[in-house]
Order: structure tokens, then sequence, then C-alpha cells
């Protein structure tokens, strides 16, 4: 096959990739409802740029580049399409990005080819290129700043060097933990310290940028992770973590409960199968410098980042696998160079069942109602079909409170007093509250008006939430009540309203 034709046949299989990873990440992409944290960021949002900064830095624990992106987008539209479409072109801007980096790393097309195809069908990057959150735009600002790494490494070149500080930077300011691919790059660097001879210069040079382009932000990043340090609710972390984080990566909650154990037994096979196959190659003479250096840096890429979370999570519980959404490119680029290494027959069979799971968690992902966000919309624009002017709408639960007041903003939506994750200052009450989310009284609440409506949903605080039922019950006579997938609609009449209809 002459050049033209090596290279046409590479552009048709990049953009059949690209293509398949955008329906992917399109489809039904404003089905679900906001939740909670998508709706924090379309509320912060909201306002001018300056209104936008102060909500971050008094609500987030992480910079506002994701907010002021949405603030854009939101100019389009105050959908669920235009709050998720920074995530959606941050992650399919992705592929033929991570498809250029498999391409020069290993200077290999099939290398290339199997890691792209990898990338455009990963339920985590999926997920996350449909949430309205920073976590693809992460990802595409850490793979561009491996990308000029890469290329500043093997040429010294400046201009590499600081497309890598810049777009490090801008990493930075999509989240607090951007940190950890600095650490990876850290890594290889000291495992090729030799190479530090010609290569300091540029890599102080790309630091000074990010230490210059940042430095705006630290004081704000300093108060931020004082609020993780007080208020974050992530529980301890073991080495169990490390341990079901590839499974994570790669199928995240796609798969039905049933198979998530065969899953996670397949997902650790190739992990250490892939393992196995670099750490053999690496003792051998015979591999050529430039896959050995690409191999060195994928391992960085994909194992550092983990360990340095864990290490972090010892002062305080930060171990959440969605900020490690960067270490998936160096997982892909080892499994797709080790499928080029030709694997035995039962690696083989373990992939041919990997492939078969992925295929059924599409079909979970997409079309099993208990995947879905629960249905906030659906039950706000039920309880706005009968609520009357007058009557007064009380929320024991945050997220209820704002997916309401998002989608029926007519009614006057008021959140309960009492959550326990309100009576300390955690990182959820400073949040709701950066919103204008104020808790209430329930006697203030229900002063002067002849009905109420509870809503309750029991996605947190379960007992207490219950426990507000039941003193709604037993105080006021229950008219009715309503129930769409784990959201309750409670009607009540308040004792001696002349309101009896």
């Amino acid at each position: 096959m002459d050049t033209h034709h090596r290279a046409h046949s590479e552009l048709l299989w990049l953009a059949g990739c690209t293509l398949l990873g955008a329906v992917l990440r399109l489809v039904e992409l404003g089905a679900p409802s906001l939740w909670l944290d998508e709706l924090f960021s379309v509320f912060v949002a909201r306002g001018d740029w300056a209104q936008v900064i102060a909500g971050t830095l008094q609500g987030d624990t992480n910079p506002p580049l994701f907010n002021l992106l949405l603030n854009i987008a939101l100019q389009f539209g105050a959908n669920e399409i235009a709050a998720r479409s920074v995530s959606a072109v941050c992650g399919i801007a992705a592929i033929p990005l991570f498809y250029l980096l498999a391409r020069r790393m290993f200077d290999s097309v099939r290398v290339a080819n199997v890691a792209t195809l990898l990338l455009a069908t990963n339920p985590f990057h999926i997920a996350y290129a449909q949430e309205a959150r920073m976590y693809a735009l992460l990802a595409v600002c850490q793979l561009a700043a491996i990308y000029f790494f890469d290329c500043a490494w093997e040429n010294d070149r400046r201009g590499d060097w600081v497309m890598f500080g810049v777009c490090q930077t801008l990493a930075f300011y999509s989240h607090s933990l951007a940190i950890l691919n600095l650490i990876a790059l850290a890594g290889f660097g000291v495992w090729h310290w030799r190479m530090w001879r010609t290569r300091w210069r540029g890599w102080l040079l790309a630091h000074g940028i990010i230490g210059a382009l940042f430095a705006p932000w630290l004081w704000m990043l300093t108060q931020q992770a004082n609020r993780v340090l007080s208020g974050f609710w992530n529980p301890p972390s073991t080495i169990l973590n490390l341990l079901r984080t590839p499974y994570i990566l790669n199928f995240n909650t796609a798969l039905p409960a049933l198979l998530v154990p065969i899953g996670l037994v397949v997902v650790l096979l190739l992990f250490f199968f892939g393992l196995y196959w670099v750490a053999r190659a690496l003792m051998r003479e015979t591999i050529a410098p430039r896959a050995r250096v690409a191999l060195h840096l994928a391992l960085a890429i994909f194992l550092a980042p983990p360990i340095a979370l864990l290490a972090i999570s010892l002062i305080r519980p930060v171990y959440i696998e969605r900020v490690l959404i960067a270490s998936t490119f160096g997982l892909f680029l080892i499994w797709a160079w080790v499928w080029t290494q030709r694997p035995h027959r039962f690696e083989r069979i373990v992939l041919a069942i990997g492939a078969l799971l992925l295929i059924i968690a599409f079909g979970n992902y997409y079309r099993d109602p208990a995947m879905q966000k629960p249905p906030m919309r659906q039950a706000a624009y039920e309880l706005a079909a009968r609520w009357q002017p007058g009557e007064a709408v009380i929320h024991t639960s945050d997220w209820s409170a704002l997916a309401f007041t998002y989608y029926t903003p007519a009614i006057p939506h008021q959140f309960l007093a009492g959550d326990p994750a309100y009576g300390a200052a955690t990182t959820r009450a400073q949040s709701g509250y950066a919103v204008g989310l104020v808790p209430k009284e329930r006697d203030a609440l229900v002063a002067n008006v002849s009905r109420v409506w509870l809503v309750v949903a029991l996605d947190h605080s379960e007992t207490y939430q219950q426990a507000r039922v039941d003193e709604f019950n037993a105080r006021y006579a229950r008219l009715a009540a309503f129930e769409l997938q784990g959201i309750y609609l409670f009607s009540y009449q308040i004792p001696g309203s002349v309101d009896q209809k």
C-alpha cells in the first residue's frame, strides 16, 4: 500500500472513531435530569463572570474555568443539552487528539487505531462527556499537556515546552487535583534522569509558565483546600480503591449489578496481562528505543496518579476515581500496544468477554431506567400540574429544592431546615448556600398557608428525611401522595385552615 492510500485509510479510521465516539456522547445527552452537582454548576454559571468566579470561590472546591465556559454555553439555551455541551465537545475533541498522541508516542498506526477505539467506546469517558461538570474538560486539557510534553521531551523545542505549560495551566484551572498529571510527568522525568542535562531549561520554563499563570488563583485555592479538609464527605481510602480503579475507569457504573464481579475479574486480568507484557518487553533489548520511552510514559500516566491520590487521601480522604480520568490514556496506550504484540489465545478470550460486557454495558447505560439520574424534571412538572397559588412547597432534600427551582421557577420552593449535611460546615452545605439555598424552619414555612406540598428525594440523609415525613404525617392531614422513581410528592392540609377544598 503506497503512502497516499495509507494516509487515506488512517484518516478514515480516525474519522470513523471520532464519529462513533461523538454519537455515543451525544445520544440521550439532554434526556436525564440534571443532578445535584450539575445544578450547582448551572446556578453558579448564570451570573456574569465576576459572579461566576465569586460563586465558584464561595461554594466549589475547584477553580472556575469550567463554570466560565458553561456561562458561555448557557447563552445559547437554558436546557440540559446546553448545560452539558461543554463536556460533550471536550469529550469528542479528546478522541482525535488521543490518536495523534498514540501515533506520535509509538510511531505506530496500529497502536493509535486500537487506542483511539478504546477511548471512543469507553463508558467512563462517555458518562463524563454527558455531565455538566469539569471532568471531560480536565481530561482534554491534561491530554493536550501530555501531547506537548511528549513533543518537548523528544525535540526540546521551546514552543512545545510553552504549550505544555499553557495546557497544564488550563488543567489546573479545571480541577484542583490536576497536579496528579504533573506528578506523573515528573515521575517519568525522574525515570529518565539522564535526559535532564538537555531538558532542564525547558522543564523550568514550562513550570515557570504554570506558576505565573496559576498564581492569581493560588490564594483562592488555599481557601478551597481548607474547605475540603474541614467538610469533604468521602469515606476513608484503602488499598482496595487502587484495585477497583481499573474497573471504574473502564465500565464506571454501566454494567448490571449481576455482571459487576465478572467485569471486575476481566478488567483486572487484562490489567495484569498488560503489565506482564510491558515488563517482559522492557526487560528485553529487542524493543525499539522510542517504544521503550513510550511505554515508560504510558506507565507513568496510568500508575502515578492513583498512587499519589491514595497518598493524599491518607491526609484527607479524597480518592474519587473521576479525578483520575486522564489515567485512562496511559491504560489505553498500554492495552493498545499489547494488542499489537499478538497476545496468547487465553488473553484474546478474556478480551472477547470484555468486548461482550462492553456491549451489555451500553445497553444498560442507555436503556435501563435504574441507570438514569432521578427524573427530577418529570417530578417537578408533575407537581406544577397540581400546585395551586398560595400552597407552600417544602423540600427535605437540597437536590430536589434546586432541581424543582430550576425546572419550575414560577413556583416558590423552600428548603426545610434540619438536614444533617447542613448542620456542619460540609462542602455540600457551602455549595448550597453559595447558590442561595437557605434552610428554613417548618413553622415559618407553613404559617398562613392552607396546604403544603412536601417533596422528598431520598438521595442522602434517608433516616432524617423519613423522620420528617413521619412528622408531617403526624401533624397534618395527608390529602394525596405521588411517587416517581424514588421522588415522593405529599400534599397536606394545614389544621385551622379555612380552605377545605
